[in-house]
């Protein structure tokens, strides 16, 4: 297993929400989120692309390298769970075309407050929750 939440990504008048696979090792310098094409479609973020896109480099897990889509700044995200919606935090959207699933940034998550408490039992919480509340993981 893995720790899967579920997002609202908003944009102007749009908004999805989606399942989303936290990745401790998706590293980047500011809040950033990978979705797959038909997610950025949705969104309005293809095939016309937003002022400020760009193509950029990515090193994969694997080491191959892969040019995707960036667009700055242009999603606000937030956490949806039963009991509470925290976030809106600005995020910047990264476009695959080969993803299958929407992945979180090691700095998306720390901006949302999440914290990994088992990665293989997916169980997670808010920062502000640690040691009193334990939050179990979307299946894919």
């Amino acid at each position: 297993m893995a720790i899967r939440l579920k997002l609202r990504l908003k944009r102007s008048d749009r908004q999805v929400d989606v399942v989303a696979l936290v990745n401790s090792g998706y590293e980047t310098l500011e809040p950033e989120v990978l979705v797959p094409s038909k997610i950025a479609e949705e969104l309005g973020l293809l095939p016309l692309l937003p002022p400020g896109s760009m193509v950029k480099e990515y090193v994969l897990a694997d080491g191959s390298i892969a040019k995707l889509i960036r667009i700055p700044r242009a999603l606000k995200v937030s956490i949806v769970e039963e009991d509470t919606v925290v976030g809106d935090v600005e995020a910047s959207v990264v476009v695959s075309d080969k993803a299958d699933e929407v992945l979180i940034s090691d700095k998306l998550a720390g901006k949302l407050g999440i914290v990994a408490l088992d990665f293989a039992e997916g169980l997670w919480c808010f920062r502000d929750e640690l040691g009193r509340r334990v939050r179990k993981s979307y299946s894919r």
